[in-house]
């Protein structure tokens, strides 16, 4: 692109290229602001599809206000190509943190579904649906705020026209049943149950449901059953595992009725209270968040990403077992060799 300039940003590094967009760092000229600007792709320009899910994307983004979404700037047009700038958060994503650790103690899992919650909340009040929530959309930031980003597949249940209907669209490894289906009544059980894939994720260190080919994926989603993450991770409380599998339920009427009902369980959970599914008032909510915070430790974000892959502390029984078993086997050999 010639112009270095887009609205009130200058533009610096190309970020990304994804399938509608093309991702720039930037920063506003006049408060210097640093910035994300997203550029619909040439190509997508003659795809009325991708069109529409660029345009859906800067209309819903421009109705969410949020600490914990990331947050839009501007839209506009430069050289008759579309564009919107965003909040920039540049601590990589869960994804990153996942990659690198494999797993997290589920005290930190925990902080970080809390506050994807508190985001899901303010977005479903308003009636829209993310439907792609999964670790790469879970941006970092560098005051240990987790945001939600990329609504570039979300459904806005009050505007027809930017709903894309019976369509199944997502990552396969955090879709629901419901989803899978292309089923057009989607609602907040849709992204709760990804949050309860990215738990397990968080807590197991792999996703619930697997498969070599996206038809198997689909067909666990649908059919199979994953082990509970208190069988799998030693010290992960009972409550915690439980409230994962009933986010992971196959029916959406069978899982928690909303996002600050999981929020209020997950407060529960991790300040030691029996775990309730009902909601709270929101600034009993935000007390549970803020008293996460602690000004003689790390953030959030400077915990999960220096946090080891896993103290061996937490390592199921299982794994205690099938070890012993292995050297006991060792021993065993050696003797009868040794005899001969």
């Amino acid at each position: 692109m010639k112009t270095q300039t887009v609205g009130d940003f200058e533009l610096g590094e190309h970020l990304a290229s994804g399938t509608v967009g093309d991702v720039y760092r930037a920063r506003h000229r006049e408060t210097g602001q640093a910035a994300v600007v997203k550029f619909l792709q040439s190509h997508a320009e003659s795809e009325p599809d991708l069109q529409r899910r660029f345009v859906r994307e800067v209309a819903i983004v421009e109705r969410l206000n949020h600490p914990n979404i990331v947050r839009h700037y501007d839209c506009g047009l430069a050289e008759d190509r579309i564009y919107f700038a965003m909040e920039l958060v540049d601590c990589g994503t869960l994804r990153d943190v996942l990659r690198q650790r494999g797993s997290l103690p589920w005290r930190e899992a925990v902080e970080c579904a809390m506050q994807v919650c508190a985001a899901l909340a303010h977005a479903h009040s308003i009636g829209v649906i993310h439907r792609d929530l999964k670790p790469a959309n879970l941006f970092l930031g560098e005051d240990g705020r987790v945001k939600v980003g990329d609504f570039g597949l979300a459904r806005d249940l009050n505007n027809s026209r930017l709903t894309m209907d019976g369509q199944t669209v997502g990552t396969c490894r955090y879709m629901p049943p419901e989803q899978i289906g292309g089923d057009a009544k989607l609602g907040g059980g849709t992204d709760l149950y990804a949050v309860g894939c990215i738990l397990y994720e968080m807590i197991v260190g792999q996703t619930p449901f697997d498969g070599g080919t996206i038809v198997e994926i689909f067909e666990a989603h649908l059919n199979d059953l994953p082990d509970p993450p208190a069988d799998l991770v030693r010290d992960c409380p009972a409550d915690l595992s439980e409230l994962v599998m009933q986010l992971l339920e196959k029916s959406p009427a069978d899982r928690p009725s909303d996002s600050l009902a999981v929020q209020s369980a997950l407060a529960d959970i991790l300040h030691g209270r029996p775990m309730r599914l009902t909601a709270r008032s929101p600034q009993e909510l935000d007390a549970d968040l803020a008293a996460t915070i602690h000004p003689d430790r790390p953030n959030l974000t400077e915990r999960l990403q220096a946090t080891p892959a896993r103290a061996a502390g937490q390592l199921s029984w299982r794994v205690y077992l099938v070890a012993g078993l292995i050297a006991v086997a060792v021993l065993v050999a050696g003797l009868v060799l040794g005899r001969r």
